[in-house]
């Protein structure tokens, strides 16, 4: 079993979450599983005029409308690319479900909560409430992301 994919021991200073691991931008992220819903391979985005420059537009996700996001702006990187046909993370945020347009989906992880190292603060900022925190996983740092932060981040971009 490879070391990004044997689960970390439990630790007496936390229990075990598991995270979905996915690719953007060139960097390892991650999602609580409690949060994913579920992950299109090739979902078929919609554009909508008008819609924030983070939104990418809606996918049709059995009848329910989801709106696509592009986490890569609400972390600050260039745009992640086109909408067109990609590979999509279906999550809830908040009252909302939102979909998150990623450049691949790597693998579902457990991670102990005691792993899980806070994002440092940078030029005396607090750190982004977007990140819950950062792991080392072998030469792999995978970041945390919150999914109801995404939401708002998108929201306003």
């Amino acid at each position: 079993m490879s070391a990004a994919a044997r689960p970390l021991a439990r630790r007496d200073d936390g229990e075990l979450g598991r995270w979905v691991g996915f690719q953007l931008a060139g960097q390892s992220y991650a999602l609580d599983i409690r949060k994913v819903q579920e992950v299109l391979v090739a979902a078929e985005i919609e554009p909508v005029p008008g819609a924030p420059r983070a939104v990418l537009g809606v996918i049709n996700l059995r009848g329910r409308i989801v709106t696509v996001v592009d986490p890569a702006l609400c972390l600050g990187f260039p745009a992640g690319g086109n909408a067109g046909r990609c590979t999509v993370v279906v999550a809830d945020s908040g009252d909302d479900t939102l979909g998150l347009r990623v450049d691949s989906v790597a693998e579902v992880c457990s991670v102990a909560a005691g792993a899980i190292k806070p994002a440092p603060p940078i030029h005396g900022r607090q750190p982004d409430p977007l990140v819950r925190g950062i792991v080392r996983r072998g030469e792999l740092m995978l970041t945390l992301l919150e999914a109801d932060q995404l939401a708002q981040r998108a929201a306003a971009a």
